[in-house]
């Protein structure tokens, strides 16, 4: 496999973008005419970014951005988010209205991107609403993700996964150990059993696997990518670089720069694993799934520059 370049990814919000998980309620970052709309429930004020939104021109949404609620069930290592604020969720007439503003333009949507979506016990209303905007006034489906930790899978009611497209699964390490090192609060064994029936009992949804390489993982790469496809069965897998420059204070990585957990790689570090990347992917499997547009695209690659959510 070629190698590829890495891209610098900002760690503020684009300038097309409305919202920024960093500063909520910051209206710089709350654009006129945005392309992609970032809304999750904001503590004390969970409509916020919703309600905001909708007083902005709408016209040029292409991508939305849906956490339902402002939790997750796991504490990895390397989070960047605050997940100490208080528990709030967005309600379904607001994403309603969200999509009715966006359905002539939008081409993909993506629930849970910051926190865990499967923390909402109605999450299959959440979906529910967006099929049914979809199928009243949306010109053609958009692309419909699910980012997830898969941890909740046996817990919630799965009908919608016939509706996705994709089903992206955090996956830090195939190995027990460290998978629970890295993934505080998770257990190894129920992820791989949730995975494994998802696969069977949904064939045509299409499992993505994401890989945060730091120093804790950074050995189990060549293993990981093998397991990935021959025991789980995923479609595509991306191994990316763990980001360790901006962070909320109230994060789980800032608890681990300030326990002295070093967890970044340096550049001939991150060099030496794309080389080892490069020699374990099977090259059989280097097509890519198609999508509607090129820059919408997951590319079907063990490591891609930026995954598309």
């Amino acid at each position: 496999m070629a190698k590829k370049k890495r891209v610098a990814i900002p760690s503020i919000v684009m300038e097309d973008q409305f919202g920024y998980a960093g500063d909520p309620k910051n209206e710089t970052y709350f654009h006129p005419k945005p392309k992609v709309l970032n809304i999750f429930p904001v503590e004390g004020d969970p409509e916020l970014l919703a309600r905001e939104a909708l007083k902005r021109d709408l016209s040029n949404v292409k991508k939305i951005r849906i956490d339902p609620v402002n939790t997750c069930n796991v504490a990895c290592v390397f989070c960047t988010s605050d997940l100490t604020a208080k528990h709030a969720q967005i309600s379904l007439d607001t994403i309603e209205a969200i999509l009715r503003r966006t359905s002539q333009t939008c081409v993909r949507i993506s629930v849970g991107c910051i926190y865990e979506p499967l923390m909402a016990k109605n999450i299959e209303k959440y979906i529910q609403i967006i099929q049914k905007v979809v199928s009243d006034e949306f010109p053609k489906k958009p692309k419909l993700n699910m980012v997830s930790n898969g941890l909740l899978l046996d817990k919630r009611k799965l009908d919608f996964l016939n509706y996705l497209d994709w089903l992206h699964i955090s996956v830090h390490s195939h190995k027990k150990e460290n998978f629970e090192k890295i993934m505080r609060k998770a257990n190894f064994d129920t992820l791989v059993s949730n995975v494994k029936n998802i696969r069977k009992k949904y064939i045509n949804l299409n499992i993505h696997l994401e890989f945060v390489v730091n120093q804790k993982n950074k050995n189990d790469i060549e293993g990981f990518i093998h397991w990935a496809f021959n025991e789980m069965n995923a479609d595509s897998i991306n191994l990316k670089r763990v980001s360790t420059d901006s962070f909320d204070d109230k994060s789980y990585l800032a608890d681990s720069i300030n326990a002295k957990d070093v967890l970044g790689l340096s550049d001939e570090e991150w060099n030496s694993v794309s080389k080892k990347i490069s020699k374990s992917w099977p090259s059989k499997l280097t097509s890519a799934p198609a999508y509607s547009s090129p820059d919408q695209m997951l590319k079907r690659s063990a490591m891609t520059d930026v995954i598309e959510l």
